[in-house]
């Protein structure tokens, strides 16, 4: 697909990281533009080792997943993107797959697709991702994700899928002041906007989780059940809003302890 980018999110780099960086590249099929959106304290001068080919784009106003993300889309010019993390891969059916479904499937502004998730530590099989939009009744249309089924279900894994640049631009990006569950807030907010969310039923993508100092191993450490609870309340609330009102966890806590 000549109208497809790659963004890759890093925002730390070292010999290690590298490695799964490459390996991540190797994956992308040829032809495709890769970004790799980095923090500012990331040069060129660091990521003399990676693949060529490869768009470097800094981001002036944070480090954050959801940052890097948005400033990489911000740069965009083609119809569709991708998302891949640089510890997983794509499968070598994947540019197939959404090539295929993009042709027949003009309406769909995002899709998803299966996946096979692994722990990054043991390489020991985890699960499927993203199955349950095609059991029966989970959503109001088999193989579709949409606005009722996520007011009761939230796992779904984004990266590895293929999104319209202008729905994106038009949903709005993802806000970074919601942490574990901005993916989740970007869907109801796409689905609330009426935009299409179809899962491609074949593994595209390789999903690796465990890896220390991941995103989810970082919110493990920090995030309580409390909070965790609070935040996916949140992701309904402000489904909404298009902009990132940086609602934050303390502030609810002192609005709760102002009412007794």
């Amino acid at each position: 697909m000549e109208e497809l980018a790659v963004i890759i999110p890093m925002n730390e780099f070292g010999d290690e990281n590298v490695k799964l960086l490459n390996k991540a590249v190797k994956s992308v099929p040829a032809n495709i533009r890769i970004i790799l959106s980095v923090p500012n304290k990331i040069s060129e001068k660091d990521i003399k080792d990676v693949s060529n080919n490869i768009q470097l784009v800094q981001n002036t106003d944070g480090e954050s997943f959801a940052e890097l993300v948005n400033a990489a889309v911000d740069v965009i010019d083609e119809k569709w993107f991708s998302i891949l993390e640089f510890d997983d891969t794509y499968t070598n059916i994947w540019i197939d797959n959404v090539r295929k479904y993009v042709e027949f499937m003009p309406e769909i502004s995002v899709f998803m697709c299966l996946e096979d998730i692994t722990d990054f530590n043991t390489n020991q099989y985890i699960g499927f991702g993203n199955s349950e939009a095609w059991a029966s009744s989970f959503s109001n249309e088999i193989g579709y994700i949409d606005n009722d089924c996520l007011q009761n279900y939230f796992d779904f894994y984004l990266t590895g899928s293929l999104f319209n640049t202008s729905d994106w631009k038009e949903i709005g990006g993802l806000k970074p002041s919601i942490k574990v569950t901005f993916w989740y807030e970007w869907l109801l907010r796409a689905t609330n906007k009426g935009k299409k969310v179809f899962v491609i039923p074949k593994v595209c993508y390789n999903h690796k989780l465990g890896r220390k100092n991941s995103l989810v191993e970082i919110y493990k450490e920090t995030v309580n059940e409390e909070e965790s609870q609070w935040l996916f309340e949140l992701a309904k609330k402000e489904m909404f809003y298009k902009e990132d009102r940086n609602k934050t966890y303390d502030e609810y806590k002192k609005s709760m302890e102002d009412e007794k």
